[in-house]
Parts: C-alpha cells; structure tokens; sequence
C-alpha cells in the first residue's frame, strides 16, 4: 500500500482565491487563461471527454487524470476518447486530415508488463466543421462520433498506433452519431464486445 494513497478530488466552483496575489485572481481567471483554445489539440481532448461524458451520464463527477482510459461508465464501461479535426487554432495551409492514436499502452501507472488498449469502448469525435469562422466546439451539431468496440479495433487494426478515419471507417464499418444517440452507440458497442467475450 503506498504512503500516498489516490486524491479525491473535489469539484470547484472557480470562485476560490489565489492566497498572496493581488491584485485578487480567481480559479474562474486561470481557467480562463488556460482553457480558453477549445479548437487547440489538448483543450479539444478535454472537451471532447467531456461531452462524451455528459453522453453517458457521468458528467458530474470530475475528470480523472490517471486512470489508464478517460471515461468510467457508472454501468462499468471503460472509454477511451479520441479527438481530431480539420480546422486548428494555428495558421494552415489546408485543413487537416483526421487522424487518431490508437497505440496499446502500459496499465497500472505504466507498471503492467503487457501492453494492450486498455478501455473496452473508444469514441473517435470528430469536429468536422470546416469554416474557421463560424467554427464553435461547444456547438455540439459541429461533431460526429464514431463508436467501436475495442475488440473490434484489435482485430482490424493490431498494434497500429495511429489511424486514418477514412482507413477506421472503411476496414469496420462503422458509421457516424450525432450527440443524441452517442450514450445509447457507446452501450450498444460495449454489449457487442461482451458478447464477444461469453
């Protein structure tokens, strides 16, 4: 047993004060600094976690950060979520191709011997708007989802550690959801998995 167990973390209201700044800053100003690129890789993950958590009806509870997948079901489904898009906040010439990592990882903090995908459902979302103007990720119509059990992903794709979403749609045949059918997709995905599996 370690000395310093897991921390439960409480959720904020990002009215806390910083202690011995002034002028005052609040939790609300940092996140404001740090999250406000929502088109940006690291803060679209995030987001994109997010919504497929609100998907699946555990949005209340906060993010884990060291959890070897991103999203536990309170069914028990392990998600992994994956996110790409056309449009980026740095300057392009063409919009980019949708690409995804997919690579076998270390569970257990990385102490386990066996690399493998951890998560029993991925979600691949895709924010397909293509017009940097009007580009809006809390727009949940600008994102389509793409729901694959992960058995299916091993069989198709072995150790790959990236893929194309034209190579994930054509070699599994799986088809985009929108927001309103991404919980039932993620189930469903889940339940084919576990039939697999008896």
């Amino acid at each position: 047993m370690s000395g310093f167990p897991a921390m439960k973390v409480r959720p904020k209201s990002g009215r806390e004060v910083f202690v011995g700044l002034e002028p005052k800053r609040t939790l609300q100003d940092f996140w404001i600094w740090a999250f406000s690129d929502l088109v940006g890789n690291t803060e679209r993950g995030k987001l994109a976690e997010y919504i497929v958590a609100m998907a699946i009806g555990c949005d209340m509870e906060t993010s884990s950060t060291w959890e070897s997948f991103d999203i536990l079901s309170s069914e028990g489904i392990k998600i992994e979520v994956k996110t790409s898009a056309y449009i980026q906040s740095w300057a392009q010439e063409k919009l980019s191709t949708i690409v995804f990592n997919i690579p076998e990882t270390r569970g257990g903090d990385g102490r386990e011997k066996e690399k493998k995908r951890q998560a029993d459902v991925y979600v691949f979302c895709v924010l397909k708007h293509k017009d940097q103007q009007t580009i809006h990720p809390l727009d949940l119509s600008q994102w389509e989802f793409y729901v694959l059990a992960t058995k299916t992903l091993n069989s198709v794709f072995g150790r790959q550690k990236t893929v194309r979403l034209n190579s994930l749609v054509s070699a599994c045949k799986v088809a985009p959801c929108e927001y309103a059918s991404l919980g039932n997709a993620i189930r469903k995905a889940y339940a084919s998995e576990a039939a697999r599996e008896s």
